[in-house]
């Protein structure tokens, strides 16, 4: 079992990891539609633009709600001796649903704003 926690944490770890990893991408694809001009860019310079921020905004959520919910599922996992230390109770006490929301609503706001800037 404690193999099994072990090999979750790491996958949490790495989603985790991902996700910003593609939070940075996404400023990135920012940064090439404000300084190569993409809103006047021809249509289909546009559309794979766009495709490519929506895909890695996507990818994202989904890494990172995935590390989200295993850091939930830890909370949820740990014995009376782990919930009695300070980082046990800090954890166990976090707002897992929230932070699920803001990266949904990050992720939904990346897109509608990089589509908008892009036409």
């Amino acid at each position: 079992m404690e193999e099994f926690k072990n090999r979750q944490g790491a996958t949490a770890r790495l989603n985790m990891g991902l996700g910003a990893l593609h939070q940075v991408a996404s400023v990135a694809i920012l940064a090439i539609i404000v300084f190569a001009d993409i809103a006047n860019a021809s249509d289909s310079t546009k559309r794979l633009v766009a495709f490519i921020a929506i895909v890695t905004s996507v990818t994202s959520w989904i890494f990172t709600s995935n590390a989200l919910l295993a850091f939930q599922n830890d909370a949820k996992d740990m014995t009376a001796a782990e919930k009695a230390t300070a980082l046990g109770s800090a954890e166990s006490k976090q707002p897992w649903m929230v932070y699920q929301i803001y990266v949904l609503a990050v992720t939904i706001a990346t897109i509608a704003i990089v589509v908008t800037s892009i036409y």
